[in-house]
C-alpha cells in the first residue's frame, strides 16, 4: 500500500465519527425544513426513535389523503428520504403520463407519489420481495389506480429467486432459476407486462432494480424501449459489473435526451 494510501486511510478514519455526529446534526434539520418545525420532528421521531418492538408505523403528509406505512430504523427510511424528502421523482414533464411501471417499487412510495402526481394514470407497481410487498399493499390500497404485482421485471418472462434475502429491504438482486425452487417467484418481461396491462405503450417507466438491468437490457428490449415515452433509471454498476455498458448500448439505438436528478438518468424519447 502507498504512502499516499495509508494517509488517506488514517485520515477517514479519523473523520468517520465526525461524519456520524453530522448526519445524526442535520438529519432532524432536513425533516423540519422540509416538513416545518411540528411535523418535521414528530416524522423524525417516529422514524428513528420508535421502540424497538414497534415494526411498523405510520404517518401522514399533507397533500396526501391517506395514511403511509413504514418500518423505522430499516431503509424504508431512506426511501422515504429520496421520495418525499429529497423528491427525486419530481420532475416538469410536458406532458401528463398515463401509464406508469414502478419497476422495483420497494414499500410503494414512488407509485404513490405518481398516483398523487397523475391522478388519471394507470401504475403498475412491481415488486419481488415478499415483507416489502405487504407494505405495497397497504401504502396503496386507496388508489384505485396502482396495480401491484409480486414479481420482478426481467429480460425475460421466467422465474426467479431473491439471492441475498438476507440484505437491506431496498437492496434484493434476483437470480433465474426453476419453478419447482423454494421461494422462485415469475418475473416478466417489459414486453409481457405492457401486454398483461393492455396498455400499447409506456408513458413512464421508473427502473431501480438492483441490477437486473442487466438481463432487461441485454434481450428484448427492441419490442418495447421504443414505447416507451419517459425512462428513469438507476443503474448499480457495482452490483452487476457491465450493465452500464449493456445499458448504454441498447439507449444509444434509439432517439432519447438524456439527463440526470439526483442518482437517476432520466431519458426522454424524442420520437414519441
Amino acid at each position: 500500500m502507498g504512502i499516499i494510501r495509508q494517509i488517506k486511510n488514517v485520515v477517514n478514519s479519523a473523520y468517520a465519527p465526525l461524519q456520524a455526529q453530522l448526519r445524526l446534526y442535520y438529519r432532524p434539520k432536513q425533516y423540519t425544513r422540509k416538513f416545518g418545525q411540528s411535523k418535521g420532528m414528530e416524522l423524525y421521531q417516529k422514524f428513528y426513535q420508535s421502540p424497538v418492538h414497534q415494526k411498523e408505523v405510520s404517518f401522514e403528509l399533507e397533500d396526501y389523503e391517506h395514511s403511509l406505512y413504514l418500518r423505522p430504523a430499516t431503509s424504508d427510511v431512506p426511501t422515504f428520504q429520496q421520495i418525499f424528502l429529497n423528491t427525486r421523482y419530481e420532475m416538469n414533464l410536458d406532458f401528463q403520463p398515463k401509464t406508469i411501471i414502478d419497476g422495483g417499487s420497494n414499500i410503494g412510495f414512488a407509485s404513490v407519489f405518481y398516483a398523487k402526481t397523475y391522478p388519471e394514470a394507470e401504475i403498475l407497481a412491481v415488486e419481488p420481495d415478499t415483507s416489502n410487498f405487504e407494505l405495497i399493499e397497504k401504502n396503496t390500497t386507496p388508489y384505485h389506480n396502482i396495480t401491484p404485482l409480486k414479481s420482478a421485471i426481467w429480460g425475460k418472462t421466467t422465474w426467479l429467486k431473491i439471492k441475498n434475502p438476507d440484505t437491506e429491504n431496498w437492496a434484493f438482486e434476483v437470480e433465474e432459476t426453476s419453478s419447482n425452487m423454494p421461494n422462485a417467484f415469475k418475473a416478466f418481461s417489459i414486453s409481457d407486462l405492457i401486454e398483461k396491462m393492455e396498455w400499447e405503450s409506456v408513458d413512464l417507466l421508473k427502473l431501480d432494480i438492483e441490477g437486473a438491468e442487466m438481463s432487461v437490457f441485454e434481450q428484448g428490449y427492441e419490442e418495447w424501449l421504443p414505447k416507451v415515452k419517459l425512462l428513469i433509471i438507476e443503474l448499480h454498476e457495482k452490483l452487476r459489473p457491465g450493465c452500464t455498458e449493456v445499458f448504454e448500448q441498447a439507449i444509444a439505438q434509439y432517439n432519447f435526451k438524456k439527463s440526470v436528478s439526483g442518482e437517476n438518468l432520466v431519458y426522454m424519447n424524442q420520437e414519441i
